[in-house]
């Protein structure tokens, strides 16, 4: 009861009430009684005296209430006053605002969607804030928008801040996007801050397993000098849970360049949250036309997915965009039932073989069994153009007009070309190493440790003779989109190649890499992370780059072939050779369509048409362009989305950019003055399909969020301004008990008049009745 009490020190001075109760005691023994005679005329009837002693009583409790009044009067007491004047802030607020923007917010009632619901909320929470109250807003997505960063005072425009936010695409990160709004809290000034996240009870949004991160996130929620309270709404009260969703997940292509009349295997999950088989039909459309003869229905089993794959021939050039849609209209979640990829369509693409023999018969050439492959006899419209260049006779002009260099069994290049080769990798081209016989580990650090620095050659090893089963590629090993085709067809002869021998490699450190030692801690390259290299003892600048990927693996276990990012382009790395010396590969079928697969992979790198949420996206026009019609190129995107295009210029073309993207979809290059034209250019930016995940939240996650009060969930925005303010809209009753008290004062004095003069009058009439 004492919390209801500003100053409960002050209800003390309800012992007052014991004056009044001793007074009224003393009162009566303040005369001694003496009989007399005459007195008998004088007795009042016994109804008077009765009523005397009923009104003096009323006079002795009007008196104590007086004093209890007046002692909680002085005591402060308030109540809240919410429920009558409704919840309000009482100012020195900091509040940010989290809007779920992830696919599952789409969801409707029938009148409006759980997003727009969000934003309503939203705007008419900023009506109970006072002035003074600051709000900032983030739309929490793969990663969180801040789309009123710094907190502002001008409600009005949050309002309007809040309406431009696009509708629901995608994923989205809660505990991420709460990390963001406490550091936007840790630079306010007011003596309350609040977090407040708009949401439905979707578990993927929160990362609930994630123990180590949500510690992290404790970490920082108590960072600032004032702890900023989290709160929760569920916006989803009063819709079913979703018991059947299908979804589409990411389309993988085996390459996003191509040359016309080359297939391209398309591959993409079809997920089923549901407890029942589902029989999916699924459409295919190029550029947004369907494509009849390529539907298809797929059976996807309860709470499972099935791979939906598919070959796919282009005829024109040009970027495609690829689209596989479900055609469930009647389904829970309808933002995640298609899924797409770019896929440009050039013309042959140049590529040039670096010969490091001196023999005069070019059947003993390393680069013999490539150029039969990539340019055979008879072929008229070849889709890789080669050129073959002596390696003693590379100058950096040959490196100009390809975009991939085949470098097998290297042992020298003239002075310079090792660095002219890293720049041609880092500028966005394709380098393919193959090692031989000739290889050592001093000439592989000479011509490759700029491109590969974290890679030195140990040795060779060779297959054991009395094998029953040869060496070959594993099958498991390859994960890579690219080679998707040679571990599942039927019959593909990649996998039955014998590999006699092949080089060992190992993690290098930066003394191995400059003073030609090997390392003491060094470990196999393969799929070794950053921490891995770490612990090998590699020097945090070498570990700092980009990690080599194996994307083949040999049955022995050792690497075949290794991936790694240089810069813009890519450097695919072969620890065989590409000849019949030491492998039977060459005089397989598949050998033609690896190097064209391989190929293609490596040219595509300098551009960035698939992409993940918020990473940039990146294409290249020639330097022919007029650069005025550079200059209007713009970007448009989802939800009317449109941004001027980065242009910078680049070894004799324009590189063309859209730093950041902010929404999943599609996304085209124009020209500004002509959008009804076709687009110069197509893009995909992809989310984290876990969002596809409709589970909700159980007892046991929300005991899990909740746990060192790190935040609290509601049911509703009016539970919530109940909680938030419910300290703080209350209203003192000190001004009313002392008016009471003073009603009471009046009210003493006339009932004390009252007794004075009704007593008189009782006793006048007593004596006229008894007189004769």
């Amino acid at each position: 009861m004492l919390q209801f009490f500003l100053n409960p020190m002050m209800l003390l001075g309800l012992a007052g009430v014991a004056l009044p109760v001793i007074a009224h005691l003393l009162s009566r023994r303040r005369y001694d009684v003496v009989n007399w005679g005459a007195m008998q005329f004088l007795d009042p009837s016994r109804k008077t005296r009765r009523k005397m002693k009923l009104e003096e009583l009323l006079l002795l409790l009007v008196r104590i209430a007086a004093i209890c009044l007046i002692a909680m009067a002085a005591a402060r007491p308030w109540i809240s006053s919410g429920f009558l004047m409704g919840y309000n802030s009482a100012g020195s607020r900091d509040v940010v605002l989290v809007i779920d923007g992830s696919n599952s917010m789409g969801r409707s009632d029938g009148l409006v969607s759980l997003h727009q619901k969000a934003i309503r909320r939203a705007q008419d929470f900023l009506q109970t804030l006072q002035p003074g109250d600051t709000v900032a807003v983030i739309d929490a997505r793969d990663r969180p928008i801040r789309v009123v960063e710094s907190p502002l005072q001008d409600l009005s425009l949050v309002s309007d801040e809040l309406d431009r936010i696009p509708p629901p695409a995608g994923a989205a990160d809660l505990r991420q996007a709460c990390e963001e709004a406490v550091g936007i809290l840790g630079r306010c000034s007011n003596g309350s801050r609040e977090i407040v996240v708009l949401t439905d009870r979707q578990r993927a949004s929160w990362s609930v397993a994630k123990d180590a991160a949500w510690k992290r996130f404790d970490d920082v929620l108590n960072f600032p000098s004032v702890r900023p309270s989290l709160w929760v709404v569920d916006l989803s009260a009063g819709l079913a849970a979703i018991r059947q969703n299908i979804s589409i997940g990411r389309v993988d292509v085996s390459r996003d360049l191509t040359v016309p009349g080359f297939p391209v295997s398309l591959q993409v999950p079809v997920r089923n949250a549901g407890g029942t088989t589902v029989d999916v039909p699924l459409q295919i459309l190029l550029n947004g036309q369907r494509v009849a003869s390529l539907d298809s229905t797929v059976s996807v089993p309860a709470d499972s997915e099935t791979t939906f794959s598919r070959s796919i021939r282009f005829s024109m050039e040009g970027t495609n965009l690829v689209t596989v849609k479900v055609d469930l209209p009647d389904d829970s979640v309808m933002a995640d039932n298609s899924g797409h990829a770019a896929v440009h369509v050039t013309t042959a693409i140049p590529v040039l073989l670096v010969e490091g023999s001196s023999s005069l018969d070019k059947t003993k050439w390393n680069t013999f069994f490539a150029r039969m492959a990539l340019t055979a006899p008879g072929n008229k419209a070849p889709w890789i153009l080669t050129k073959t260049v002596r390696a003693r006779d590379l100058t950096p002009d040959d490196l100009r007009d390809v975009a991939a260099a085949i470098l097998p069994d290297l042992t020298e290049l003239p002075e310079g070309m090792a660095n002219a080769l890293h720049g041609f990798a880092s500028g966005g081209k394709g380098v393919f190493i193959a090692l031989g016989p000739n290889s050592s580990p001093k000439s592989f650090r000479e011509l490759y440790g700029r491109m590969i620095p974290q890679l030195e050659l140990k040795r060779i090893r060779s297959a054991d003779p009395d094998a029953v089963t040869p060496t070959t590629i594993a099958p498991y090993s390859l994960e890579a989109a690219w080679l998707n085709r040679f571990r599942e067809r039927n019959g593909a002869t990649f996998l039955t190649a014998a590999f006699e021998r092949w080089w060992l490699t190992e993690a290098t450190t930066e003394s191995s890499a400059t003073d030609d030692q090997p390392g003491q801690n060094a470990r196999p390259a393969s799929t070794e992370r950053l921490k891995d290299f770490q612990h090998a003892g590699v020097s945090k600048s070498i570990a700092a780059q980009p990690m080599p990927v194996t994307v083949a693996q040999l049955t022995s276990g050792d690497p075949l072939l290794l991936q790694v990012q240089c810069g813009r382009g890519s450097v695919l790395l072969m620890t065989s050779n590409i000849d019949a010396a030491w492998n039977g590969l060459p005089t397989r079928p598949d050998y033609v369509p690896f190097l064209h697969e391989a190929l293609f992979q490596m040219a595509s790198s300098r551009t960035r048409r698939n992409v993940g949420f918020g990473e940039q996206l990146t294409t290249v026009m020639p330097q022919t362009t007029d650069e005025t019609d550079i200059s209007k190129l713009q970007f448009t995107g989802p939800f009317d989305f449109t941004a001027e295009a980065v242009i910078a210029e680049n070894d004799r073309e324009w590189l063309v950019q859209l730093p950041g993207t902010r929404l999943p979809g599609t996304y085209e290059l124009r020209r500004d003055q002509d959008a009804a034209a076709k687009p110069v250019d197509s893009f995909v930016v992809n989310y984290d399909h876990a969002e596809d995940d409709p589970a909700e939240l159980v007892p046991d996650d929300h005991a899990r969020l909740r746990v060192n009060n790190r935040m609290t969930f509601v049911e509703s925005m009016e539970s919530l301004r109940k909680q938030m303010y419910g300290d703080e809209s209350r209203s003192e009753l000190w001004a009313f008990l002392l008016f009471v008290f003073l009603g009471m004062l009046m009210f003493e004095v006339w009932i004390t008049r009252r007794l004075v003069l009704r007593g008189h009058a009782d006793t006048l009439h007593h004596d006229q009745a008894a007189a004769p």
